[in-house]
């Protein structure tokens, strides 16, 4: 590995695999203009003295949008990336093998980067026993801190970053690692009706999950189970979606409208004919 900064405009992009996401590319330049360091980008080294770019194409456009002339490069043996085959290989085998970040994972980070923060910068806690008041304020208060273009590439909402801290500091740490490999670590919804549950209740709902000989594959039946209840039942597609469309704002729900016009004036007339006939 050789480290090196090198001028821009002596690399040569080439033509990438993945389209370039400009969300990316702003958010990555705000954190760059904030005195952040990105990972170095990965290049190779040719025979004219110029670099081809392997990896890294979104931190280089935004070190361009940041105003930078150069960046820091991991510099590649030659004789590793002779061809162009060798580098799109390993841009494919980075793309692939980057760990993606779970429910449960994303929980957790931005619950500790909300608390790094307010250690930071203390936010005023008002008198009284208002603790949920102060957590919803502290919620809000955390993610008015990250730019519009921020916190919707990165998610960041006053109500994700509520749920985040709901569930990071609602399931017992051993609890967390247990399940950091299993589904319900991907299923938001799974991962608050644990943290609802006490310590005691959440290690017996994990043992249920972890065992393959239970039958049990959801918290709800893990729940169920312990209390020798029946198991609820799933709910119709038209069921998930209707409660999702309730928690949309006012002109959401109405461009959902528009969008599906023609399915609701169809509905509509349906509904109209059968109270004529009754």
């Amino acid at each position: 590995m050789t480290i090196k900064t090198i001028e821009i405009t002596k690399i040569d992009v080439g033509q990438r695999l993945r389209a370039r996401r400009q969300d990316w590319v702003d958010t990555f330049a705000e954190q760059i203009t904030g005195g952040e360091e990105l990972p170095p980008i990965e290049v190779v080294e040719r025979a004219d003295g110029r670099f081809a770019l392997i990896t890294g194409e979104h931190r280089m456009a935004a070190h361009l949008k940041a105003g930078r002339t150069e960046i820091v490069a991991d510099v590649k043996d030659p004789a590793a990336f002779a061809d162009d085959a060798a580098c799109r290989l390993r841009e494919i085998k980075e793309n692939l093998c980057r760990a993606g970040l779970t429910e449960l994972d994303r929980a957790v980070a931005i619950a500790t980067w909300k608390a790094i923060y307010e250690a930071a910068n203390p936010v005023r806690k008002r008198g009284g026993d208002h603790r949920s008041d102060q957590s919803a304020e502290s919620a809000l208060w955390f993610s008015s801190k990250f730019s519009t273009v921020s916190a919707r590439t990165l998610g960041i909402s006053e109500r994700s970053v509520h749920l985040a801290v709901e569930i990071a500091n609602g399931i017992a740490d051993d609890v967390r690692a247990a399940i950091a490999t299993h589904p319900v670590a991907d299923h938001q919804a799974e991962l608050l009706a644990l943290a609802h549950q006490s310590a005691s209740r959440q290690a017996k709902i994990v043992k249920l999950l972890l065992d393959p000989e239970s039958g049990v594959h959801s918290v709800a039946d893990a729940i169920a189970a312990i209390d020798k209840t029946p198991a609820p039942g799933k709910s119709a597609p038209w069921e998930k979606l209707a409660d999702r469309f309730a928690k949309l704002k006012e002109t959401q729900q109405h461009a959902f409208f528009e969008a599906h016009h023609d399915a609701i004036e169809l509905w509509l007339a349906k509904r109209g004919k059968g109270k004529t006939r009754r």
